[in-house]
């Protein structure tokens, strides 16, 4: 083969190079998607990279896992067994099990009760188990706050146990936060170049952002659509909860289900509060618990736990942590 010869055949072994690494470019561009409703929500899951099918689906099992695991209306689940064997035995539960009640336990303490996993026979007694919905007597409320009490979930090695009848756990402040987190090791595990899951106001962002920036909307409480935009860069976790998820009104008043353990009311001091993380069961059970606490308490641990916080009080103004409003677009302002 001759000089020139060489020359072209090397030249055309460029170019394909060239156009092959654009189209694995543009497929890897491309996510794997899906939606799945769980956890009482529907999560919606994008994955890239050259591998994203075989991450999705260990994404979606790992999902179902601490679904089944935790629906405390299946006969199948350990959190209905803990709850069924309330003051009578220990139960033997999976380790993940253990592991999510022990940080659902450490954040309770940590938040002085204002988020308490002990919290389901508060939902019970006002419908938002059932969906029948009622305001329930004082003296009901009076009587069922006895049975709201962290320190009665005794963990003994792979064992759970309920110290009086009548008492159970609910974990549905927490379990979206933890599965995000266990997400984030399936990712990193699998060398995943970026993804994107939402399960119903919990969000994992992972990765670089195609743009730099992950654009989170946070709704807009009290009408359609969204408030303004989170901008948010690598791997963060953003946890919301606000009264307008589920709720009541009765007389002209709302009654959301974020119940205040201390009171056996629904919270009201604020209507919708945004924490920004960087582990995902932290994010999400201090959204309960700040919700519960109000605006003044909500700032001041939330400097505590390290974490940033985006609200909106009562009258629908915003307020955060020092730092994150640069971070926040309002919706009027959202081009920038």
């Amino acid at each position: 083969m001759n000089k020139k010869n060489v020359i072209t055949v090397l030249g055309w072994i460029f170019v394909a190079t060239v156009v092959a690494f654009a189209f694995v470019r543009k497929f890897n561009d491309i996510p794997a998607t899906t939606e799945i409703y769980t956890m009482n929500t529907i999560a919606d899951i994008k994955v890239y990279g050259s591998n994203k099918k075989v991450v999705l689906q260990k994404v979606v099992e790992e999902i179902n896992k601490i679904n089944e695991l935790t629906d405390d209306f299946s006969p199948h689940s350990d959190v209905y067994k803990i709850n069924e064997n309330a003051g009578i035995k220990a139960v033997y539960v999976h380790p993940e099990t253990v592991d999510m009640v022990k940080k659902a336990v450490e954040i309770a303490r940590l938040t002085n009760g204002s988020f308490d996993p002990a919290i389901r026979p508060l939902s019970q007694i006002w419908g938002f188990k059932d969906k029948n919905y009622r305001i329930p007597s004082k003296e009901t409320i009076k009587n069922t706050l006895k049975l709201i009490n962290y320190n009665d979930i005794v963990i003994n090695k792979n064992t759970i146990f309920l110290k009086k009848k009548g008492e159970g756990i609910d974990l549905g402040g927490i379990a979206k936060g933890y599965t995000l987190d266990c997400i984030k090791t399936i990712l990193k595990e699998m060398h995943t170049e970026r993804a994107i899951i939402n399960m119903g106001g919990n969000v994992l962002t992972y990765g670089n952002a195609p743009n730099g920036y992950w654009r989170i909307g946070v709704k807009n409480p009290r009408g359609d659509g969204i408030i303004g935009i989170l901008k948010v860069k690598g791997t963060t976790f953003i946890s919301t909860s606000g009264d307008y998820e589920r709720f009541f009104i009765k007389n002209g008043k709302r009654y959301c289900h974020i119940l205040d353990p201390n009171s056996g009311y629904p919270a009201s001091k604020i209507v919708s509060v945004t924490v920004v993380s960087d582990r995902g069961y932290v994010g999400d059970a201090l959204s309960t618990a700040f919700f519960v606490m109000g605006k003044d308490k909500a700032l001041q641990n939330a400097k505590k736990f390290g974490v940033n916080i985006v609200g909106i009080d009562k009258n629908l103004k915003l307020f955060f942590t020092k730092g994150i409003e640069k971070s926040f677009v309002p919706e009027n302002e959202k081009g920038r």
